[in-house]
């Protein structure tokens, strides 16, 4: 018996033993669907505008959000905050897949599924609405949501 043999009559031991199957895919799945749940928070508040109040003058100026359709003599900027949470977010997603599997393609399916309903949001609609504009903020949101995770997957190879 060669030594190939006796690990593959072995018994398979994994590290997530604590974990059963059915709950680890379950999990996994939440995770899929909270890449596409952050997705939506994320355009939905894309275009959020930031300047500074019209109430009384006080002695620093301090960020208020402002009217989305803010003139641009109101001091109020574009500012894409919801950008920021996806890198975040979908670091933290790929983090927690990481938890339960080994695998690279696995540990993605949270980014992957963010960047098809990121995809699905700049097609016009059956009226011809667009959900995204083609804006920097929108670019952005898309360079932001993809290469931190990208990035931290790169950086911190799976463990076997």
């Amino acid at each position: 018996m060669t030594a190939l043999d006796k690990r593959a009559d072995a018994p398979h031991t994994d590290d997530r033993g604590w974990i059963a199957e059915p709950l680890r895919l379950t999990l996994m799945a939440v995770l899929v669907l909270s890449g596409l749940f952050t997705l939506v928070f994320e355009v939905l508040y894309l275009p959020v505008y930031l300047g500074t109040s019209h109430l009384p003058p006080v002695k620093e100026t301090t960020l208020v959000a402002a009217p989305l359709a803010a003139a641009s003599t109101s001091g109020a900027f574009a500012f894409p905050a919801t950008a920021v949470l996806a890198a975040g977010s979908n670091v933290v997603l790929i983090a927690a897949m990481r938890t339960l599997t080994d695998s690279t393609r696995v540990a993605l399916l949270p980014v992957i599924a963010w960047t098809f309903g990121f995809l699905a949001c700049t097609v016009a609609g059956p009226g011809g609405d667009l959900v995204l504009l083609s804006d920097w903020p929108t670019l952005f949101l898309l360079l932001c949501g993809l290469v931190p995770p990208l990035a931290y997957v790169y950086l911190r190879p799976a463990h076997h």
